[in-house]
């Protein structure tokens, strides 16, 4: 694990980060992409992108072709409302944020107090949760889950009431929880510390809004369990809703270079497909929009003359069996 790594597996242990960098699409034609330059935005599928904002931002989310709201790594949240202007419209100091419609988002401050708008970001009252949360998801007004540890909390009434699903016991600040829904699919990654070029990884799913789960993927090296897994490191996940999941992960001492693979499912993680299409790539964020469709950052060849900060976009039309390199930005550095 790089040092980097480290230091934010440690933060994470305390409170929750903002990432370093961002890619989503709301369709197969408009998204973006954003890092410490600024926001980058395109409307044909990553052929071409345009310069949209300066200011350095660690996540998005997108609605749709027009709207996306951003955080930056001052707390503020921007917003587009024509898919090319962004503009702040405050500083709640969040980590996490999605919305579900064009007026009301869920979001998760850095302290780990859970966060609701219902104004397309202008405000964020609190959310009551059991306890301050490290993980957050919602797929509608009402349905959403949140996480601490190896506990997942799952609510049908926009947070009034949770209930509780223990899937893995706690110890020493572990796991750390890392959440992504659509509609009834909830997908957790709990991350569970480093050591001889592994990190222990578990992943579990439910199909059913979280009433029953199931234990789908893990380190093998380190858990010892017989099930499907990533790589060395579990990466950036992808949910895409009816059983369909892609899951990026990295292994840095294989092949001289480092390996990049791509570990996809259509069936709820009855079945995995396994690819390994990078070498020398590490993967940093991931969008996919359906089954065929995605996009994904990097950083730079690892044996290349480029600098540290320059970031790559890729795209796949495949499901992820190959990438096409689409564009070369430091703008969207982490």
């Amino acid at each position: 694990m790089s040092v980097l790594a480290l230091a934010q597996a440690v933060a994470a242990l305390i409170t929750p980060i903002l990432p370093g960098n961002a890619v989503t699409f709301a369709d197969a034609r408009h998204g973006w992409a954003g890092g410490r330059g600024g926001i980058i935005g395109t409307s044909d599928g990553g052929r071409s992108w345009r310069g949209e904002s300066r200011t350095p931002v660690g996540e998005i989310t997108a609605l749709d072709a027009t709207h996306a709201w951003a955080l930056t790594d001052e707390g503020f949240v921007l917003r587009t409302t024509d898919g090319r202007a962004w503009r702040p419209l405050g500083a709640p100091h969040l980590v996490r944020v999605q919305f579900v419609d064009r007026l009301h988002g869920f979001g998760l401050e850095r302290d780990g107090v859970v966060v609701r708008s219902s104004d397309g970001g202008r405000s964020w009252p609190q959310v009551s949760t059991p306890r301050t949360m490290q993980a957050e998801c919602f797929s509608n007004v009402l349905t959403g889950w949140v996480a601490r540890g190896g506990s997942i909390w799952g609510t049908r009434d926009g947070g009034k009431r949770w209930t509780r699903k223990r899937l893995l016991r706690d110890g020493q600040g572990y796991p750390i929880p890392e959440l992504g829904c659509r509609g009834g699919d909830v997908w957790v990654l709990f991350h569970g510390g480093a050591a001889t070029s592994h990190e222990e990884y578990e992943v579990f799913r439910s199909l059913n809004g979280g009433s029953t789960w199931r234990h789908v993927l893990t380190n093998q090296f380190t858990s010892g369990l017989h099930l499907p897994e990533i790589s060395a490191y579990s990466g950036p996940f992808s949910v895409l809703g009816h059983g369909a999941a892609v899951f990026l992960g990295r292994c840095d001492p294989c092949d001289g270079y480092g390996t990049a693979t791509v570990v996809s499912t259509t069936d709820g993680g009855a079945t995995f497909r396994r690819t390994t299409p990078f070498y020398g790539y590490a993967p940093e964020a991931v969008s996919f929009v359906d089954r065929r469709h995605g996009w994904l950052l990097t950083g730079a060849h690892v044996a290349s003359a480029a600098p540290a900060h320059l970031e790559l976009v890729w795209r796949t039309s495949d499901g992820g069996r190959t990438w096409k390199l689409i564009y070369r930005s430091p703008l969207v550095a982490s």
